[in-house]
């Protein structure tokens, strides 16, 4: 399935997110800190991020603008995990380029649902550029 990095400084919701996930047949990788998010990607190369918001630090959104800044990662899809839930912190996730937002405590199944969501539509959105890169090539 998806190799995912998991990055919150709570070590329960950590080991939470990756008992969960790896149940789902992903890979997990973890994190502790907004910090370490840009390296810790780049060292990875996950298929997706999952972010906690409030983290001591580096909060999520400085961390996830840090991600879309860089060329190297600026593809890869980002889901905010969050105990806030404000609307306002919703609308900053997705301009800044988050695809989806988790509020804790999550619903039974509602990270698996919404990470194998965020992943497909990747796959599909990356098999999209193959294609027109080979029409291009072709043409």
């Amino acid at each position: 399935m998806a190799r995912i990095l998991v990055v919150d400084d709570s070590a329960d919701i950590r080991l939470l997110l990756r008992k969960t996930l790896q149940n789902a047949g992903h890979e997990v990788q973890m994190a502790t800190d907004g910090d370490e998010v840009l390296p810790a990607t780049l060292a990875n190369e996950p298929d997706l991020v999952l972010l906690d918001v409030s983290m001591p630090r580096m909060d999520g959104f400085a961390a996830l603008t840090k991600l879309r800044e860089d060329q190297r990662t600026r593809h890869i899809p980002v889901i905010m995990v969050t105990a806030k839930g404000h609307p306002d912190d919703l609308e900053v996730a997705r301009a800044l380029g988050a695809q989806d937002y988790v509020n804790k405590p999550w619903a039974p199944g509602e990270v698996e649902l919404r990470v194998q969501w965020v992943v497909t539509a990747a796959e599909r959105k990356r098999a999209r550029m193959e294609r027109k890169t080979r029409l291009r090539a072709a043409g």
